[in-house]
């Protein structure tokens, strides 16, 4: 009796435990699944009013916002499009380069002259600063509810809940990217560095203290916490953590791949948009480089999301929008 139990414990039990381990399924992997493993492209050929994707947002509706520089945005609800236009709603312009979402479920925009805000009850707001204009290239929603803002050569804007104040430091005035850490401490990316607001308080990342590039383009912490760190020039990346910086190769060769946007998806893979080499996806242990060689519609690509169901989507610099499902397990 002793050898049947210890036979079980040892030997049916761990293959009953496997079997039902690989058995498990989340939802986003059952759907979709006679796509899974496939690139589907979206083009003007198939409604989109442009061939070129700015930003990809995926609000708490589970709708895609895409913005199409020169053409508005458009939403996405998983079964058909509505695009809205400045000749034909109150968007401020049709250059919109990024979006974000407040906790509300209000759409903020941002355009080449200003904010604009969707609000949840179809009410529109904006804001334009008077003095200089505003050509918006970063929005992040903090998890205290600011709003921070960040443009091509004016510096950055935060606004509190009272309007918005500008911030324009010297040597800091580009703001390609702006993220939030889990203590609220804010990282915004320009050409000269990175720049971090913590309790009031701001101070300043660049090369000297392990930067691979001070001209820093994008930034994403992940679901361990670690802040990844995108360049304009060079072969690598990084990443923060409280141990400091890092450096990841992403080529083996010397190259500037241009990083666009970064992204990690729901099994953990950090995916880096690039303008030269397509995607990189990071698996935790090497890059694998996806690009024209390998049937990509194109090695230029501004930006990623991930939809309810698990797709990843990536906005093309020229040739459209791109679906795709990752294979099921």
């Amino acid at each position: 009796m002793k050898a049947i139990r210890y036979i079980f414990a040892v030997v049916i039990l761990p293959v009953l435990l496997l079997i039902l381990t690989a058995c498990e399924r989340h939802e986003y992997e059952l759907l979709d699944s006679e796509s899974a493993g496939k690139l589907t492209l979206y083009t003007t050929a198939d409604g989109l009013p442009s061939n070129k994707v700015s930003s990809i947002k995926l609000d708490k509706a589970s709708n895609l916002w895409v913005s199409f520089p020169g053409y508005g945005i458009g939403k996405y609800d998983n079964k058909s499009w509505t695009f809205l236009r400045a000749a034909t709603s109150q968007l401020l312009n049709d250059g919109v380069n990024c979006l974000a979402e407040t906790a509300e479920g209000n759409l903020v925009i941002g355009t080449i002259n200003g904010i604009s805000m969707l609000a949840t009850t179809n009410v529109w707001s904006s804001y334009v600063d008077p003095a200089d204009g505003m050509d918006v290239t970063a929005i992040k929603v903090g998890s205290n509810g600011w709003i921070w803002i960040g443009t091509r050569s004016q510096g950055f804007y935060i606004n509190t809940g009272s309007g918005y104040t500008k911030n324009l430091m010297t040597g800091y005035e580009k703001v390609r990217a702006i993220e939030e850490g889990a203590s609220g401490t804010i990282f915004i990316a320009t050409d000269n560095g990175i720049l971090k607001w913590q309790n009031n308080i701001y101070s300043f990342i660049k090369k000297i203290d392990g930067l691979p590039d001070e001209n820093v383009t994008s930034l994403r912490f992940d679901s361990k916490e670690r802040l990844w760190i995108g360049t304009e020039t060079g072969n690598k990346v990084a990443w923060l953590d409280r141990k400091g910086i890092h450096h990841l190769n992403l080529l083996m060769v010397t190259d500037s791949i241009r990083i666009r946007d970064i992204f990690e998806d729901r099994r953990g893979n950090i995916w880096f948009a690039t303008h030269r080499k397509g995607l990189i996806r990071y698996d935790g242990v090497i890059p694998h480089i996806i690009g024209e060689n390998n049937g990509f519609p194109e090695n230029k690509i501004n930006c990623i999301a991930q939809d309810k169901y698990g797709n990843l989507w990536f906005g093309l610099y020229s040739k459209g929008l791109v679906k795709y499902t990752l294979p099921i397990d």
